[in-house]
């Protein structure tokens, strides 16, 4: 009869968790959400405004999908100059965070490895971070 108890209670326990996890999943949903509404709007008026700045005297007038897309280009061509920059020093983070990741060991590990290692303990983290903050925001909205 115990067996019977613990296994209803494991059940209970597993239907608890499933149903707490779902409600996280949920608020993270409303979460991404309510960001990519809000985030979606700054980035157009940032790319209206750097359009609009593009064009001079000539925005006058213009379309704001015009303005919007000139803005973007111009937001892509930075991105591309400045990229090989980017690159490294994200390379060099993420050596660092694999050295921080594998300790003692980490002098006799190849670089690759250990930038390999840093890419996955820094996805994990970034990514319950993430997860938290989308589930903070779904909070908020609900």
């Amino acid at each position: 009869m115990g067996e019977l108890k613990d296994l209803r209670e494991q059940s209970e326990s597993l239907v608890n968790r499933a149903k707490e996890l779902g409600n996280k999943l949920y608020l993270a949903g409303l979460g991404a959400y309510d960001k990519a509404e809000e985030n979606s709007e700054e980035l157009l008026n940032k790319y209206v405004e750097a359009g609009t700045e593009a064009f001079g005297e000539e925005a006058e007038g213009k379309p704001k999908a015009l303005l919007a897309g000139r803005g973007a280009l111009l937001a892509a061509r930075e991105l591309l100059d400045t990229a090989p920059e980017k690159r490294q020093a994200l390379y060099e983070k993420l050596v660092e965070a694999g050295k921080k990741e594998r300790g003692e060991k980490a002098e006799e590990t190849n670089e690759f490895v250990l930038a390999g290692l840093g890419a996955v303990a820094s996805a994990r983290e970034e990514g319950e971070k993430l997860f938290n903050e989308l589930v903070s925001a779904g909070e908020k909205r609900s």
